[in-house]
């Protein structure tokens, strides 16, 4: 069986929670097997569906627990995609929780220029219209994960709606690796300043974030859904969020924070301590030995990972690989 981006997009339904569309079609069932969602849960219902946000088609997907206590919302990366976050997916499920992720606007199976935005605030409305439909039709609690870039659309979303203990739609906040400067971000706001009026996009460099040289390899060589360029309207998106999140009132959420020690993507010297002050109830995990990538780190460090988050939210043991 085959698949293409173009087939899902035209031939997946329109987001139905009443009468939801199953994802088993041919090319569907074909997309799960190129990234191997098909074994992460086989008494578990894959469904999905298109919402329209700000003019754009966003693909959400959703896996159905049968005796589900609850509901994670995951948000991806930069560069990334639903179709990479399988050991996630795998790990909320077998905490007992339905799962619902979506493709960020110029990611994966979303429409939207590749890899470009305009605002972060683009980001945020469709977190915020996939929160919508979710709290509309999902019982129990909700719980927030976010890798790199989505741990800054949570971030967002948390800080620039002054939110708090009392009035935060979800249960927990669990961030990987969490964006707020990259790595060389002085030098990376002066080379956009003087691109940004003559260059469009720069060639992307595939930098190894992640001990998994399977993993690696498959983003670099094989996966149609990634992005081969930089978008340099996305750096100026970041350089504005940037200044706006660091001039945000603190909350008193309880986040809990992630992070290899071994991340050259972001500048967690800097973004760690940041955090730590935005959310005074914070816990830090600290993965040693963890790169960037951590929800596709090696089968190891995902262990240790996912253990203590296990034993975090749910004071259990969780051994997802």
């Amino acid at each position: 069986m085959k698949w293409s981006k173009a087939e899902l997009q035209q031939t997946t339904p329109l987001l139905n929670w009443q009468k939801p569309y199953l994802a088993e079609s041919g090319a569907w069932q074909a997309y799960r097997a190129f990234y191997k969602l098909g074994t992460v849960a086989s008494d578990c219902v894959h469904l999905a569906g298109r919402i329209e946000v700000g003019g754009i088609d966003i693909m959400v997907q959703q896996w159905r627990h049968p005796a589900a206590q609850g509901t994670a919302i995951l948000v991806h990366g930069y560069y990334d995609h639903v179709g990479l976050y399988g050991s996630l997916v795998q790990f909320c499920l077998a905490q007992g929780l339905n799962v619902v992720c979506f493709d960020l606007p110029g990611h994966g199976l979303s429409g939207g220029d590749e890899a470009a935005i305009d605002e972060f605030q683009q980001y945020d409305d469709v977190l915020q219209a996939v929160l919508q439909n979710v709290q509309l039709h999902a019982s129990g609690p909700l719980y927030a994960f976010g890798q790199s870039t989505g741990g800054a659309i949570l971030i967002h979303y948390l800080l620039s709606r002054q939110l708090n203990s009392t009035n935060s739609p979800f249960q927990a906040v669990t961030l990987f690796a969490p964006l707020v400067r990259p790595v060389g971000w002085r030098k990376g706001k002066i080379l956009h300043g003087l691109l940004h009026r003559f260059v469009p996009r720069l060639k992307r460099h595939f930098k190894p974030n992640s001990a998994d040289a399977v993993f690696l390899r498959f983003v670099a060589e094989s996966d149609p859904l990634q992005p081969r360029y930089l978008s340099v309207r996305w750096v100026g998106a970041l350089k504005r969020w940037i200044h706006f999140i660091e001039r945000q009132p603190a909350s008193d959420i309880a986040l809990h924070i992630i992070q290899g020690d071994h991340d050259q993507t972001v500048d967690w010297r800097y973004n760690v301590p940041f955090l730590k002050e935005k959310f005074p109830q914070h816990t830090v995990t600290m993965i040693a030995g963890g790169q960037h990538h951590l929800v596709n780190e090696s089968a190891t460090l995902r262990v240790v990972m996912y253990q203590q988050l296990s034993a975090s939210l749910f004071g259990q043991d969780s051994i997802v690989a």
